[in-house]
């Protein structure tokens, strides 16, 4: 055997030993849930009620050992059941990353998987109506509470009306200014964000990670939290509204465009590779021109969701008509909140209108 058939062995058992240990991690997280989910229930049902009704008490919050046991069952099922896989069937985790079916023509009644995965869904419905506290007899007989606000908002004043068509327009070229400073950042990153562009070096398998790691920390703060950060940052005003949705819709555009990157026809990439183009040259004549459709399509449809976001943004001090609109809502003046909501619901209605014009047409 030759060093090369030596390495590409080596490099299959590897991936063989990879593979199955994602399968592991898929089927432990999977068996912990469905445990947790049965504990949280037989607590709950047990009248062992922690201050808001919704898990436990301290006492058991803090029972780390008791935790650490159901984890360490969930942890010995697991490998129970990927060594007796011949005699229970595939787990969740072989058939999800392995690949493993079972037999043909067997109903899943009659397999431990299927049973496990609507247990698993049924016990995730259950345990999120508990815990949400989901009361949907006071939703249905309890109407009268809210009927004074639902008038106000159906009978609307003109008396903010000039006011609110001004920070209406604030609020629209928020919305632009944040999307248009978030386009090239996201172009640029995006094609450090794609798997497909990013396994031939170890840079780039670095930037892979630390620009999807920034990603996903960004997408993870709301940009609610973004704004409370630039206004500290820049004072109150329409810029810190700017800053907070820009931060956002990086984030949010690198996912769109890297997702879209992953999806492109490589043979263009090939033929052009082929030539001992450079990797600038491979982007510039193989990429782009296969994304640039879906790039401007998603970048409409990021400015329509920032023109609504931007409302939410006002509430902190973010600029926009969501300045005006928060104190009015505190006071109960719902006259003046159903002029502000009418501006708005017509605002997103024609964007939407013309964002999806401008989709067709470029698509």
């Amino acid at each position: 055997m030759t060093v090369n058939g030596s390495q590409q062995q080596n490099g299959t058992i590897w991936q063989q030993r990879l593979a199955w240990c994602r399968a592991l991690v898929v089927d432990w997280i999977l068996i912990s849930l469905f445990l947790l989910m049965v504990d949280f229930l037989v607590i709950a049902f047990s009248g062992r009620r922690g201050p808001t009704g919704l898990l436990v008490t301290p006492e058991e919050v803090l029972d780390l050992l008791h935790y650490g046991w159901l984890l360490t069952a969930a942890l010995v099922l697991t490998l129970v059941w990927q060594a007796s896989r011949k005699v229970l069937g595939p787990s969740p985790g072989q058939s999800m990353v392995l690949g493993e079916q079972e037999e043909k023509h067997v109903p899943w009644t009659r397999t431990l998987r299927g049973w496990f995965s609507v247990l698993l869904i049924e016990l995730t419905i259950f345990t999120g109506w508990l815990i949400t506290e989901v009361q949907l007899v006071t939703f249905l007989t309890q109407f009268n509470k809210a009927s004074d606000i639902v008038r106000g908002l159906l009978n609307p004043s003109s008396s903010i009306l000039h006011q609110g068509l001004v920070l209406l327009v604030q609020t629209v070229f928020l919305a632009f200014m944040a999307t248009a400073f978030a386009i090239p950042v996201a172009f640029s990153l995006s094609f450090f964000a794609a798997r497909n562009l990013t396994r031939r070096s170890r840079f780039s398998r670095f930037m892979y990670t630390l620009v999807r790691a920034g990603m996903n920390f960004t997408r993870a703060v709301e940009p609610l939290v973004w704004a409370l950060i630039f206004i500290s940052w820049v004072g109150i005003g329409p810029f810190a509204g700017v800053l907070a949705l820009w931060v956002h819709s990086v984030a949010a555009l690198i996912k769109l465009y890297s997702e879209q990157v992953e999806n492109i026809d490589h043979g263009p990439m090939d033929a052009i590779t082929a030539t001992g183009a450079s990797t600038l040259q491979v982007l510039r004549y193989g990429v782009v021109p296969q994304v640039i459709p879906p790039f401007l399509s998603f970048t409409i449809y990021r400015w329509d969701i920032n023109v609504r976001m931007s409302t939410i943004i006002g509430f902190v001090g973010g600029g926009g008509i969501g300045y005006i609109l928060k104190p009015r809502v505190d006071l109960g003046q719902w006259v003046e909140v159903g002029t502000l909501v009418l501006l708005i619901a017509a605002t997103v209605w024609i964007m939407d209108i013309l964002s999806a014009r401008i989709r067709e047409s470029i698509v």
